[in-house]
C-alpha cells in the first residue's frame, strides 16, 4: 500500500513510518471534512471548493513542487551550498543533458531529479537525489540505474541522500563540498551512439559483420552492434598494442578467429548471448580503459 500522504510504501498502513510521526505530532490528520489524510495546513477538497474551485477541472495545481520531506533536505542545501551557487528543485534530465545522435526518441531523458545544483550561469554540475525505501523495489532501482548511467556518460556526478539517516547537516555540507572540488569528473561509456544504416545494408540486417579474417572483432561488433564503436575501438586497440606482442596473445588471438565467427553464426541473434557478452565485455572492457586502453577511433594495425 501506498502512504496517503507522501506515496512511500506504507505496507498494510495508510500512513508510512515518517508520516506516522507526523500524525503523533499533530502535523498531519485525517480531515473530518474531506475524510483524507494531510497536513494540517493544506486545504482539504471541501475548502477549495469554497474558495470557487471547480473540480470538474480537468487539470489543477499541485501544492508544491517538492515533498515536506524534500523541503527539508532542500533548506539543508541551501544553508550548506557555498557561495556563487544555486540549488533548483525537479529538474528535468532533458533540460541539462541532450543525445548527441540524431534519435526522434528520447525518452530516457523525460525522467525528473530532485535537485541540481549549478553555477551563476546556470551550467549544471552536480546532482542530488533524495532516496526513500521506495527506491529499493526493482522498478525504481532500475530506473534509477539508468538515470544513474546517463548522468556518468553526461559527466555530471549524483548525490544520493537516503532518508533513513535524516537531514544531517554536516553529512550533507561534507558530501556537496568535495564533489565541487573534484569537478570535472570522467565520463564513462554506458550507451553506444545510434548510426544510420549504411546505404549498401540490407534493411533486415541489423548487425554489422566486419570483413577480414584477420582484423574482425566477431563477438565484440554482434554484442555492440558496430565494428566501429568505443567499446570496439578499445578491444581492437588492446589487441594490437598488447596481445600481439606475446606468444600466449596471440595463440588466443587465433583461437578467438577460429572460434568466435562461428559462435557469431549460431548464437549472434540470440538475445541472451548478447546480454551475457555485453555483460562481460562491458567490464573487461572498463578495466581496460582504467589501464590506459583509449577509446578513441581506431585503425586495425596490418
Amino acid at each position: 500500500m501506498k502512504c496517503k500522504v507522501c506515496g512511500a510504501e506504507s505496507g498494510k498502513y495508510p500512513l508510512c513510518k515518517e508520516c506516522n510521526k507526523k500524525k503523533e505530532a499533530g502535523e498531519i490528520i485525517k480531515c473530518p471534512q474531506c475524510q483524507k489524510w494531510h497536513y494540517v495546513n493544506v486545504p482539504c477538497i471541501e475548502e477549495k471548493e469554497v474558495a470557487g474551485v471547480n473540480d470538474q477541472f480537468l487539470y489543477e495545481l499541485k501544492y508544491s513542487l517538492v515533498t515536506r520531506t524534500e523541503m527539508e533536505y532542500l533548506s539543508c542545501i541551501k544553508t550548506v551550498l557555498p557561495e556563487n551557487y544555486l540549488v533548483q528543485a525537479q529538474a528535468n534530465l532533458a533540460s541539462f543533458i541532450v543525445r548527441t545522435d540524431d534519435s526522434r526518441f528520447q525518452n530516457e531523458l523525460y525522467r525528473n531529479v530532485d535537485f541540481i545544483i549549478t553555477d551563476l550561469d546556470y551550467r549544471p554540475l552536480v546532482v542530488i537525489e533524495i532516496n526513500d525505501q521506495t527506491h529499493n523495489t526493482k522498478d525504481r532501482r532500475d530506473r534509477d540505474k539508468k538515470v544513474a548511467n546517463i548522468c556518468e556518460e553526461a559527466g555530471i556526478p549524483i548525490i544520493k541522500l537516503w532518508t533513513s539517516y535524516g537531514v544531517n547537516q554536516e553529512y550533507i555540507k561534507k558530501r556537496i563540498t568535495e564533489t565541487l572540488s573534484s569537478l570535472p569528473v570522467k565520463r564513462v561509456h554506458h550507451f553506444v551512439k545510434e548510426k544510420a544504416p549504411e546505404k549498401h545494408i540490407s534493411p533486415v540486417q541489423t548487425t554489422e559483420i566486419p570483413t577480414g579474417k584477420k582484423n574482425g572483432c566477431y563477438i565484440a561488433t554482434c554484442v555492440y552492434g558496430s565494428y566501429d564503436c568505443p567499446q570496439v575501438w578499445t578491444l581492437r586497440r588492446f589487441r594490437d598494442s598488447n596481445l600481439r606482442r606475446s606468444w600466449f596473445g596471440c595463440i588466443f588471438i587465433k583461437v578467438y578467429y577460429a572460434v568466435s565467427p562461428v559462435l557469431v553464426k549460431m548464437f549472434g541473434d540470440k538475445k541472451l548471448f548478447k546480454a551475457l557478452g555485453k555483460k562481460c565485455l562491458d567490464v573487461l572492457i572498463l578495466w581496460l580503459q582504467a589501464k590506459g586502453i583509449e577509446d578513441t577511433p581506431y585503425t586495425d594495425v596490418r
